[in-house]
Parts: C-alpha cells; sequence; structure tokens
C-alpha cells in the first residue's frame, strides 16, 4: 500500500514524533511502501491570502504535498489537540493544500461539494490530554469531528478511522507503550 504520513507536531521530540516512528515502523516491516513528512520541515505561508477567490501560485513545497497526497492510497495524520483543535501548523497546511481544483470542487447546486481524493483512506493518530469522556461531554470532540468530517470525508477520503492517547500527559509508561504498541500493529496493516 501507498502510505503517506503526515506528523502535524510543531516540536522535535514530541510525543507526536513517537507515534509517527511507531506507525512508519510497522508499515515498513510489512512493506508498504511509506512517504513521511514533518510539517515543522516545511517552508510555505501558512495564512491562505485571498482566500479562494484569488489563489496565489503554490510554494514548492505545497505543491509537492498535493503530489503526494494523490501518490497516496492512505493518509496517516498525527496530530496533538490543542484547545479541542488543530495546532496551527495543521490548520494552515489544511487551508494551503486542501484547495478548490485539488480536493474538492464547488457547484452552485446540489449536491454543492463534488470531493476530488475519493478513493483513498485515512487516519487520524492523536493525543488529548482531557479524558475521553470529557472531550465527548463538553466539546463533542470538536478536534475529530472537524478533521474527519470537514476535511477529510469533505475532500473524499472513506474510511476515515482514528485511535486517540487520551490523557496524554497523565499517560505511564506502560500506558505508552501499550499505545505505541497499537499504533506500530497499525501500520503493519495499512490502517
Amino acid at each position: 500500500m501507498r502510505i503517506f504520513l503526515l506528523n502535524a507536531h510543531p516540536d522535535e521530540g514530541s510525543l507526536s514524533d513517537a507515534i509517527a516512528a511507531a506507525y512508519l515502523a510497522g508499515a515498513q516491516e510489512e512493506g508498504h511502501e511509506v512517504r513521511s513528512v514533518a510539517l515543522r520541515a516545511l517552508q510555505f505561508d501558512l495564512v491562505l491570502r485571498g482566500g479562494f477567490h484569488s489563489l496565489k501560485p503554490l510554494e514548492p513545497d505545497i505543491a509537492q504535498q498535493q503530489d503526494l497526497i494523490k501518490w497516496c492510497e492512505h493518509l496517516v495524520v498525527v496530530s496533538p489537540n490543542w484547545w479541542w483543535s488543530a495546532p496551527a501548523l495543521l490548520k494552515g497546511y489544511i487551508d494551503r493544500v486542501f484547495l478548490p481544483g485539488f480536493a474538492m470542487r464547488y457547484h452552485a447546486r446540489f449536491p454543492y461539494v463534488e470531493p476530488l481524493l475519493s478513493g483513498r483512506s485515512a487516519r487520524v493518530l492523536y493525543t488529548q490530554n482531557s479524558p475521553q469522556l470529557a472531550g465527548w461531554l463538553f466539546r463533542g470532540d470538536l478536534f475529530w469531528r472537524w478533521v474527519s468530517r470537514a476535511v477529510l470525508r469533505h475532500c473524499g477520503f472513506r474510511p476515515v478511522r482514528r485511535k486517540a492517547l487520551y490523557r496524554a500527559k497523565d499517560a505511564t509508561p506502560e500506558t505508552l507503550a501499550a499505545f505505541l504498541t497499537s499504533v506500530r500493529e497499525l501500520g503493519r496493516r495499512g490502517l
């Protein structure tokens, strides 16, 4: 399987780096073809200046990201969940990469949106410091709803699955090890 692994954490040495490394190791053990990118290494303007009405030329790193998304059969996004949402780096990446004409096409009549990235699946691996129940009850799991529905499914990715490490800051070494082992297995299975 052709897998594109996207690490959205802005800091090197983060738990997201360990999660991305575990997935990559499992995928490579099974022989999947994997391309991996840490967003922090890319050079691009995070701001979609002019919105969708006056798109500027794509920077080389953004054009390359679009090529990688077209190439992949399975997209894996590794990210922390901050303020019940995505880090600015991931939000800026999505604004700049998932553009109309590439990720979707808008129409004046129903069904209004034509997804252009169909035929691909996605997995979101994320960390959250609060308990799962708190995120679900008080915030409706905003991060997951946004990234799965408003971004990935909106652009045609199906199925879109998740694996989350809740209470990440309080996780014991045993909990972290078990989580990383399960992520490695997802990589082996290309899920």
